[in-house]
């Protein structure tokens, strides 16, 4: 597997937790490539910012596609979102999983609201889409926590 990990990161949470994905994926074989979304300009939480994407990640050398950013407002990264939708024009072919790192352990918080808003976007390029996965931090990273759900991600992508 030839996997690409796009990613957008603030606080450094997700950054860590794509790191705990790479080193297993690595571990098992698999050439891994963290690739960071930088955005130029403001960017607020409602995505109401005017803000572009600099040098975008180009997918196509890769046969799996992870993405992964933290929940903002109770929706997934505004910068994840303008990317595949200014970005990315097809995944076909391509696996595809989406993750989140989120500060509050509630339903309502947005976890789900946000994974399901990148999985529409990776089904609209024609991705083969599989089940996401939630991170909560509440603070600080659990290192348990985000092992074991990085070795959940690797059993859902075959790996």
């Amino acid at each position: 597997m030839n996997a690409g990990i796009v990613i957008h990161t603030s606080s450094g949470h997700t950054l860590a937790f794509a790191r705990t994905i790479e080193e297993k994926l690595k571990q098992k074989g698999h050439e891994v490539e963290i690739l960071y979304l930088r955005a130029v300009g403001r960017v607020t939480p409602t995505g109401k910012g005017n803000f572009s994407i600099k040098n975008p990640p180009e997918l196509d050398e890769y046969d799996t596609i992870l993405v992964g950013g933290p929940v903002w407002a109770f929706k997934a990264s505004p910068v994840i979102m303008k990317f595949f939708v200014e970005e990315v024009k097809t995944l076909k072919g391509k696996k595809a999983l989406s993750f989140v790192t989120m500060g509050l352990p509630f339903k309502f918080t947005g976890g789900d609201r946000a994974l399901r808003m990148m999985n529409e976007e990776l089904e609209a390029a024609g991705a083969n889409v599989l089940e996401g996965e939630k991170l909560l931090y509440m603070f600080k990273t659990d290192r348990e926590n985000m092992e074991n759900a990085a070795v959940r991600i690797c059993e859902r992508l075959g790996a």
